[in-house]
């Protein structure tokens, strides 16, 4: 995926060399949705400086689902999203406007201007368009805003089967895949499998767009899981 071009692409190498080596989760998320929806009740969480612990008890269920809740191992229910949003003072709509699924058009193949979920993560400085219509079935379609230092995290992570195709439309982004790192800049494409640990984040001083192709094997043999770049 690296450019030929030594000038562009050294300086990335020796960054790759210098950064710590990243542990692998022992898990993967459920699904797209549950990955972004569970990171962002862990935000107001921590901004609300509640604990773990607190905010299940308040709620009645145990800490290790709130936990992989959270992490995207597991989806919330509309009644557990209920109780959370009375803990977090927030409204549940604002929680489920980012799981829920429209009908769309035409049998579910039109999705129109407006009505694609929208993802939210200021803590992480990102936030995602869905673009998919209700009736794609093994692929995915999302575009991604980055603000300047906005990253996934420093740990590499893997999502599903399949295949990743991303395009970076705007500014630039700083992709580790496996153990190499490339800097993409605009109009720079790449691709990887999603069982590839990776992370990305954005190096530059303005904000980067990139849209993201991604096809998904386990839903085009019937299982309704959706991924995350």
């Amino acid at each position: 995926m690296s450019r030929s071009d030594p000038a562009r692409s050294a300086p990335v190498r020796r960054a790759a060399l210098m950064s710590p080596a990243a542990k692998l989760p022992s898990a993967r998320p459920e699904s797209a949705v549950d990955l972004w929806l569970g990171q962002q009740l862990r935000q107001l969480r921590k901004q609300q400086g509640r604990p773990l612990a607190d905010v299940a008890r308040a709620c009645g269920i145990s800490l290790g689902l709130l936990s992989q809740i959270e992490r995207g191992l597991s989806s919330a229910s509309v009644k557990i999203l209920h109780l959370l949003a009375r803990e977090f003072r927030v409204s549940v709509n604002s929680l489920l406007r980012n799981a829920e699924h429209t009908e769309g058009e035409d049998g579910g193949r039109v999705a129109r201007a407006g009505t694609h979920r929208y993802i939210d993560l200021s803590e992480k400085g990102i936030s995602k368009e869905m673009y998919t219509p209700p009736a794609c079935r093994s692929m995915d379609l999302c575009r991604a805003t980055i603000e300047p230092g906005g990253s996934t995290g420093s740990e590499l992570f893997v999502t599903g089967q399949g295949e990743q195709i991303g395009v970076v439309l705007k500014g630039s982004l700083e992709l580790w895949v496996g153990d190499r790192v490339v800097l993409l800049n605009e109009g720079d494409s790449f691709c990887y499998a999603s069982s590839t640990p990776r992370r990305w984040r954005n190096p530059g001083s303005r904000t980067t767009e990139v849209i993201w192709a991604i096809s998904n094997i386990t839903q085009a043999a019937g299982d309704d899981t959706k991924q995350a770049p």
